[in-house]
């Protein structure tokens, strides 16, 4: 219990480091959005968005689990000078590719505008990869406050760049080039305080560091990849079908999904592999605070996701105006899927800290198969209709996949959580989307509230069970 007690005291100060600094971050941003929208059109976000789908995709590979391989590693600084080597390689060859791909994609979109910013928005890929390394050195060593502090300082830069280019109407660019600046100063800020050097060590470094780390690579890579397209298919498809002002909708709908999942899920996700590993090392059992970790998860994600499914148009009226408001249709969708999905973006980090990165693979590929099929499926009637079916697959199927194969079979969970936990939340969720596909908005927030209150109750549990044991160290 003591070693419980440490853990959950370490994650939570690591957490609200993090927190403090990445909500403060998100903040900027978001206020900000509230401003550029009112500077930049639905085809100028719409437009940024048709390149970040291909060049999100080639930007995995520059990550390729490096920093997972840090942070498990108990090998010393040359290691991280040869994975850095390696990573940088990886930088320059999808700079190269994304050069000789830019007419290839602005063919494909039939915009020939399209190749100029390609170009351009692949310098990143330069400095990004530089980044990794330290960056996980510093996780490693649990030293999040310098990380968060990088962060906030980064973002006021874009954000003041972003703003000044918007209003001297500069168009996509204002999303562009700030970018670059950003990966530009986070490799500086990363390589003042990590010191690794600016030096390019021996190829034969190279290679040593790639062979200690390709299974990690490879089963990173796998998984990253098809999770990527899980994720973005739906935006290649709107961008090809609909155009990039459609595109500029959804791509701003979804937006309000992967917000949360960032300061919420994200927060927690970085800090979740390090302290779990350090727990791990000390013995102590990881699953139950892994479920207690869900808990509060849940409960920071559950007011979030009510004000996106129950107050969308006034959200949305409030925050970018009138040229949105088409946003709103599709807002419940997603924050119906916050709820689950909140949850289920953190299970990647036990998969890497019990070494089953293979199963996370083969498990995601499945996933991603289904989802995309339901993507494709909702296409051919709406935009709309594709947050519908995207929310009905991954509830109907994605959800109960990822518990089975994942908490059950690879994390040892047993039957009596995934009922109690689980299954209220998945029936619960379908129910809100037949009643959001019916328009019953009526009774909606009555089964909110019902979802909120299992929240609570669980909460409440672990709450219970910390106090008792502080009592009876007291006592004894």
């Amino acid at each position: 219990m003591i070693l419980q007690l440490e853990f959950k005291k370490n994650l939570y100060v690591n957490v609200l480091t993090v927190g403090g600094y990445t909500y403060s971050t998100q903040v900027i941003s978001f206020l900000s959005s509230i401003v550029i929208s009112r500077l930049l059109l639905p085809s100028d976000y719409g437009f940024f968005a048709l390149i970040t789908v291909f060049t999100g995709f080639v930007g995995i590979f520059t990550n390729a689990g490096f920093g997972a391989a840090v942070i498990r590693s108990n090998y010393n600084t040359t290691y991280y000078k040869a994975l850095r080597n390696l990573s940088l390689l990886m930088g320059v060859v999808i700079f190269t590719i994304m050069l000789l791909l830019a007419y290839p994609i602005a063919w494909f979109y039939r915009n020939s505008s399209l190749v100029l910013p390609i170009v351009v928005f692949s310098l990143v890929f330069i400095f990004r990869p530089l980044s990794i390394v330290p960056s996980a050195i510093l996780r490693k060593n649990l030293n999040f406050s310098y990380i968060g502090k990088r962060d906030l300082l980064s973002s006021l830069i874009s954000v003041l760049i972003t703003i000044i280019m918007a209003y001297l109407n500069c168009s996509y660019w204002s999303l562009i080039i700030p970018q670059i600046f950003v990966a530009i100063l986070n490799f500086y800020f990363l390589e003042l305080k990590v010191g690794l050097g600016y030096k390019i060590y021996p190829w034969q470094y190279t290679i040593v560091g790639y062979k200690k780390t390709k299974k990690l690579i490879g089963s990173v890579l796998g998984f990253d990849t098809i999770n990527y397209w899980a994720r973005n298919a739906d935006n290649l498809i709107i961008g090809k079908w609909y155009g990039a002002e459609e595109l500029g909708i959804y791509n701003r709908a979804y937006s309000l999904l992967t917000l949360p999942l960032n300061i919420v899920s994200g927060i927690f996700g970085s800090v979740l592999l390090p302290s779990l590993t350090k727990l791990k090392r000390s013995g102590g059992d990881i699953n139950k605070e892994y479920e207690g970790v869900l808990n509060i998860i849940s409960l920071l994600d559950f007011p979030i996701a009510f004000v996106l499914i129950v107050f969308p148009k006034q959200l949305v009226s409030f925050l970018w105006g009138p040229n949105w408001i088409a946003v709103a249709e599709l807002l419940p969708y997603f924050g119906l899927l916050l709820l689950t999905q909140g949850l289920i973006t953190t299970i990647g980090n036990i998969y890497y800290l019990l070494g089953k990165e293979k199963t996370n693979f083969y498990v995601g590929a499945v996933n991603a198969v289904i989802l995309v099929l339901g993507i494709v499926i909702g296409a051919f009637y709406s935009i709309v209709d594709v947050a519908r079916v995207y929310a009905l697959v991954y509830l109907s199927f994605n959800v109960p996949i990822n518990l089975y194969f994942g908490f059950v079979k690879s994390f040892g969970f047993d039957w009596k959580f995934i009922i109690v936990f689980w299954v209220p939340k998945v029936l619960l969720s379908l129910v809100i989307l037949f009643l959001l596909w019916n328009k019953l908005d009526y009774y909606i927030p009555f089964v909110l509230m019902i979802y909120g209150i299992t929240i609570v109750l669980k909460v409440l549990e672990e709450i219970k069970v910390t106090i008792r044991f502080f009592v009876k160290k007291i006592l004894s």
